[in-house]
């Protein structure tokens, strides 16, 4: 009998996180003037990110994030050719079409190194933003297309230029992560890593953003399902219609119950109609009793008759036969198919044949793939998969094993292992570094519905989504809190629930991701997340400095809006439980443990249940009862500098 999941709730913990999660260089301890250069400081763990493959097949190129190189791979004889240094934490890197070029982000460094590939050497820099994630070439027309994670936009490249320039920036939504060119080089498509919006907003979601190449114009934006976050992934089918998009799906509106139904984290494929700017269905990849947790890569075979996707969580690649579910959206329902019955009614696809409406449900239907045979999930070689590359004969796929330090070449058909090519030698790692393992393992959680990465992205940031966890009650859902210095801001969660940052870690692992750990995995856990640092505002000067603004800003935060008080230095917070006078129904007591505001640039939307979308937005139209500090005594200006200061922590 087929059993379909019709309500799966949600998410995860005050763990959890996905792909584009980016691990600082050695774990240094990394402070807030530390700059952009010293990100890049090299490290002895390899940890491949990024991986394409030359047009003749014969060569691999990977970029090692902690190694801060990118990797020569010899596809043949599955050995390491060379390396060549690069700056910041490498990420996203595209090939040109004869082969002679490649192109790689250089995050945290402003920077894409151009590389000739035949001389093995950077023959030049393009300066975009500050954290670089993403690369696409549109070969035809000589440009390149970066995604800014930092700034929220896509740098436009010209690259008949000498040098390459940057013509235009366009904004998107928030921290693009992966950038496709359709074939015909009209449309570029960018995934948004979350979602921008009110915690309070029932239909939160990220966005795919859609760009006109011809006029250059703001994005045409397409939603996710609701719950849609940790969206790092796309790919463009060959005909340049559909637009293919992995993502995690939380059932955020709900509860945090019944882990074991897969009713907090799901992860999907969504299909984009690129022309229409619409999405035209959502499916799970995860079955009824195993989650398939934080997709990361999809890549589209040249024939646009199948999909392959990296599972970071759960060391797998997924197989999608999507020739076959075009099909069965289309109402092409085989008669073996039609036979089969979910329960004592028609399974979805019949469903979906005889009322196209019903296609919305398949994103709530943890059996639609796996009956219909359009899903195989095989391992993918190693431990940690990101990136994904198709060779180009269509035979191999080659896959970034992040924690592993290798490249793994499986036979795109059976998934059967053909061999690993290490990027080097690869030392025992210590605690740290287990710790981020466990971090990202979605095994590590029963029935691998979720990892901790799945919630808190970046390094152990946040989602940009709000849970009702059930340690402080039920029906007073919480935004997603940040991570860093992890051990310096007990007590732990917004009510202050724990006391020790060690006991929420356990915690973590027991409550959320419903396992017994041993003692070793929470201390290294723990270790792994103490070790968690801020990284430089981007809203710094190029020398590192607070701009003028920000510096007017210091002088109120320390002095006439009394901020200092509640937020002090170094963590900016007094560990201390205050009512801001922000109430909850259910809490009508208004009393919430004081947050630090250290990168508070990245972490919207804010306040306890995320009611307030800006920073600005707190200081004003949620300071009613005038308890942030002496906010209300501020004018708009000073309001402005006040905010200018914060972005810059």
């Amino acid at each position: 009998m087929i059993r379909t999941a019709r309500r799966m709730m949600l998410r995860v913990s005050v763990f959890a996180a996905m792909a584009g999660v980016l691990l600082v260089p050695r774990y240094e301890a990394l402070g807030q003037d530390t700059p952009a250069s010293k990100v890049s400081a090299s490290t002895d763990y390899r940890s491949p990110f990024g991986v394409v493959t030359s047009p003749d097949g014969k060569t691999v190129y990977a970029t090692d994030q902690t190694g801060g190189r990118l990797s020569i791979l010899d596809a043949a004889k599955r050995t390491a050719r060379g390396e060549i240094a690069l700056r910041g934490r490498p990420q996203g890197l595209a090939l040109s079409k004869d082969g002679s070029t490649l192109y790689v982000a250089e995050h945290g460094a402003s920077s894409v190194a151009v590389i000739d590939t035949n001389k093995q050497a950077i023959t030049s820099r393009i300066t975009v933003g500050l954290w670089p994630t993403a690369v696409a070439i549109a070969d035809k027309s000589k440009r390149l297309y970066v995604g800014n994670q930092d700034r929220d936009s896509i740098s436009v490249v010209d690259l008949s230029q000498n040098p390459a320039k940057v013509i235009k920036e366009v904004a998107v939504v928030r921290e693009p992560s992966c950038v496709a060119v359709t074939p015909d080089e009209k449309h570029i498509v960018v995934t948004n890593l979350m979602a921008l919006g009110r915690g309070t907003d029932p239909t939160l979601s990220a966005e795919v953003s859609i760009i006109s190449t011809d006029t250059l114009a703001p994005a045409t934006g397409v939603k996710l399902p609701p719950g849609s976050t940790m969206v790092p992934g796309v790919c463009v089918s060959p005909n340049g219609k559909w637009a293919y998009v992995v993502h995690g799906l939380g059932r955020f509106n709900l509860p945090i119950t019944q882990l074991e139904r897969g009713w907090v984290n799901t992860f999907g494929l969504s299909i984009i109609d690129i022309a229409n700017g619409s999405r035209l269905a959502t499916m799970l990849l995860d079955d009824l009793t195993q989650g398939a947790a934080d997709p990361h890569s999809v890549v589209c075979s040249q024939d646009g008759t199948r999909l392959w996707i990296t599972h970071t969580g759960v060391h797998e690649v997924s197989s999608i036969d999507i020739g076959l579910v075009h099909g069965l959206l289309e109402g092409k329902v085989p008669e073996e198919l039609a036979s089969l019955k979910d329960g004592s009614q028609a399974n979805i696809w019949v469903q979906v044949q005889q009322n196209r409406d019903r296609i919305a449900d398949l994103e709530n239907d943890l059996t639609a793939l796996y009956i219909a045979g359009a899903i195989r999930r095989f391992r993918s070689g190693g431990t940690g998969p990101r990136g994904l590359a198709l060779s180009p004969d269509g035979q191999n796929l080659f896959v970034a094993n992040y924690f592993s330090g290798s490249v793994a070449v499986l036979d795109a058909s059976t998934g059967s292992l053909q061999g690993n090519i290490s990027l080097g030698t690869q030392p025992e790692p210590d605690s740290v570094r287990l710790g981020a393992t466990i971090f990202h393992d979605a095994t590590h959680a029963f029935q691998r519905w979720h990892s901790c990465a799945s919630c808190h992205a970046n390094e152990g940031r946040i989602d940009g989504l709000r849970w009702d966890f059930l340690g402080d009650g039920i029906g007073n859902p919480k935004d997603t809190l940040s991570l860093l210095h992890f051990d310096k801001t007990e007590p732990m969660n917004r009510r202050a629930t724990m006391q020790s940052a060690r006991a929420c870690a356990k915690n973590g692992l027991e409550s959320t991701n419903m396992i017994v750990p041993t003692e070793k995995d929470v201390e290294d856990l723990f270790a792994y997340l103490i070790s968690l640092r801020p990284v430089p505002s981007p809203h710094l000067t190029p020398e590192g400095k607070l701009t003028e603004a920000a510096e007017r800003g210091k002088s109120l935060f320390d002095g006439k809006a009394s901020c200092v008080r509640c937020h002090p230095a170094p963590y900016y917070t007094d560990n201390k439980m205050h009512n801001v006078g922000v109430l909850s129904p259910n809490e009508p007591d208004g009393r919430y443990d004081t947050p630090s505001l250290l990168e508070s640039y990245r972490t919207a939307p804010y306040l306890h249940d995320g009611r307030a979308l800006t920073l600005k937005d707190v200081l004003t139209e949620n300071n009613s009862e005038k308890k942030h500090g002496a906010a209300d005594s501020l004018n708009e200006q000073e309001i402005d500098d006040l905010v200018a200061y914060l972005l810059s922590l």
